[in-house]
């Protein structure tokens, strides 16, 4: 996973799992007929809907290494997360320049008295700079199978968790939709309530996009908080990827 000798560099919970009770933190087998389950009927087993994500802290390095063992156990045995920094603290976007800067692009918390996880820049960052490398940090699945595997690997908790980060994207023009997750706090990026409050895009600047770049739209002062506009991921073409078999988002 994440480079170990730089751990003591960085400050990074490592606290048991928050939020929820301790069932929704056990795996348990999975349903009867989980292999046809599309998106809708994953979140229904789970009661997704049930949780106040919200209230949720960013999830601790024990619930990162939780997940990343999964993907490696369920996916990709050999897919390498190689990060310098754990996925609490996020990744290196650029790492010649980010390393001479001594910060990753950002850091998550909670935002607004608690009440929301979100993403926040931990150094000023110029209009135009690439805040967000999707390409260091995104995972792909090779089918929807392989998904479900995954998410059912996974306690309660952790498993809602990866339906509110999961997207389906084109990776390039005319290419097949692909599910998509990203496995560390990049994950946390929160939408703009209005255009002027977001500040990071993706270049091309079309709903058909396939860039995992997202660039600062204006200049972002540390300590404010990242946001974009998600519909330039889409969150409702599930049945394109074949988990939208029994229903779809």
């Amino acid at each position: 996973s994440y480079n170990p000798d730089k751990m003591h560099e960085y400050d990074f919970e490592d606290a048991n799992t928050q939020g929820g009770d301790d069932d929704d933190n056990v795996v348990k087998e999975p349903p009867h007929g989980w292999q046809t389950f599309g998106f809708l009927q994953i979140r229904a087993h789970f009661l997704c809907d049930a949780f106040d994500y919200v209230l949720f802290k960013p999830p601790s390095m024990k619930e990162w290494q939780m997940i990343l063992d999964a993907y490696n156990k369920e996916v990709d045995s050999s897919y390498k997360f190689d990060d310098i920094v754990p996925p609490t603290q996020g990744y290196f976007s650029f790492e010649e320049i980010s390393v001479s800067l001594g910060a990753p692009p950002f850091y998550a918390k909670s935002s607004n008295m608690g009440i929301r996880r979100g993403l926040f820049a931990s150094r000023d960052m110029r209009k135009g700079e690439v805040v967000h490398d999707g390409t260091d940090s995104d995972v792909v699945f090779p089918d929807a199978m392989a998904y479900r595997r995954f998410v059912f690997a996974l306690p309660r908790k952790a498993a809602c968790d990866i339906t509110e980060w999961t997207w389906a994207q084109r990776l390039e023009q005319n290419g097949p939709m692909k599910i998509m997750l990203a496995i560390n706090i990049s994950a946390m990026l929160n939408t703009g309530l209005t255009p002027e409050e977001v500040n990071l895009l993706p270049e091309p600047k079309t709903k058909s996009s396939t860039s995992q770049l997202y660039y600062a739209t204006r200049d972002i002062k540390r300590r404010e908080e990242i946001l974009t506009d998600l519909t330039f991921r889409d969150w409702t073409n599930f049945a394109a990827t074949d988990l939208g078999l029994q229903g779809r988002w």
